[in-house]
């Protein structure tokens, strides 16, 4: 049994393989993550006599993607240093994310479809091939639906139940002053 499975396995063509565009992807990060700084400038414009941002280069490297600069950013305010890092983008369930560390902690922004409001992670146990079929196509319209959905920064809640909050100058400025234990 074992070794006619194996001679199956062997001789099965290969199912569809999905090529990406590991380019494209870190062109599209990078545009993000300038989107999210302009946002956060926005935010902070009224502040800027109190407080001071910093731009350095960073590195960033991936898997697939190799090693490629963003920036990432240093707010000052008071006796805090406030710092932005993009961690990536070949991430599980979200397509980037910056982390925001303070003295008092660390929020992490995610990069998500605007709809969702919780990761989704799916496991199934297919046993026939219609079930497999079947699973597929559910898995490729979600795919499709996902891929299509504009995508938008919002703040992940801490584990184990982790929720997505909507980004605005609100939920910001609060996620900022948790950081900074203010």
């Amino acid at each position: 049994m074992g070794k006619n499975k194996f001679e199956e396995f062997l001789n099965k063509e290969d199912s569809e393989v999905v090529e990406i565009n590991w380019d494209k992807k870190k062109e599209f990060f990078i545009g993000k993550v300038n989107e999210f700084y302009e946002q956060m400038d926005t935010f902070l414009a009224p502040y800027q006599d109190k407080v001071t941002i910093k731009k350095e280069n960073y590195t960033i490297n991936e898997e697939y993607i190799g090693s490629y600069q963003v920036k990432k950013r240093i707010l000052h305010i008071k006796n805090n240093d406030i710092i932005f890092t993009p961690i990536g983008t070949n991430l599980i369930g979200a397509w980037g994310r910056i982390d925001m560390e303070g003295t008092n902690g660390i929020v992490k922004f995610v990069l998500v479809p605007e709809n969702n409001n919780i990761p989704k992670i799916e496991t199934a146990i297919l046993s026939t091939e219609e079930d497999k079929k079947k699973w597929k196509e559910n898995q490729d319209e979600i795919s499709k639906k996902n891929n299509e959905a504009k995508k938008i920064w919002k703040i992940a809640t801490p584990p184990p139940n982790i929720k997505y909050i909507n980004l605005d100058e609100e939920t910001f400025f609060d996620a900022l002053m948790e950081v900074i234990n203010g």
